[in-house]
């Protein structure tokens, strides 16, 4: 483990959908040979880098259109004070994700932190085939089976993640 390294601050979405009264999270399986072969082909649902000064929100969206090719349309439970100025040039806003993540110790990883948003998207599914594969809308109990059995084969950051998303939908 690397303690030298800086943190990397991401965003992550939880992209949810019901069909036929069956609530469904698209999950993809995570592909970046280069820049994160640690974690190649873990399960993971779509995140990325935030650029310095960029608007959280407007990475969360690019992210999700760069990786899946959908829009998010709604951020679910969504809060934010919008941004606000206080002084000539300095902008700040405050805002609440649905939930906070980090990798506290990493085995050839980086160190993450991240905020992750639950949201509702549009269009079809387009992958980005340098950053990830394999795209598939799960159902609940479908992520449950796999999260209980399969929990090496999950990228490290979101597993605590899923875990907590399977308690607040009931799984």
């Amino acid at each position: 483990m690397n303690t030298d390294q800086k943190p990397k601050i991401v965003v992550s979405a939880l992209l949810e959908r019901t069909v036929d009264n069956e609530k469904q999270l698209f999950v993809q399986t995570r592909f970046k040979p280069n820049s994160s072969p640690t974690y190649l082909d873990t399960l993971e649902i779509p995140a990325g880098g935030v650029d310095p000064y960029e608007n959280v929100y407007d990475a969360l969206k690019r992210e999700v259109k760069e990786e899946t090719g959908l829009d998010v349309i709604k951020i679910i439970d969504d809060y934010s004070t919008g941004i606000l100025e206080n002084r000539p040039g300095d902008k700040s806003m405050a805002f609440r994700p649905f939930l906070c993540q980090q990798m506290t110790e990493s085995n050839g990883g980086l160190p993450w932190y991240g905020f992750v948003f639950r949201c509702e998207v549009k269009g079809e599914v387009t992958m980005q085939k340098e950053e990830a594969k394999d795209p598939v809308w799960m159902t609940i109990p479908e992520l449950k089976v796999f999260i209980d059995t399969k929990p090496q084969d999950v990228f490290s950051l979101q597993y605590a993640t899923l875990v907590a998303y399977l308690k607040l939908v009931g799984a």
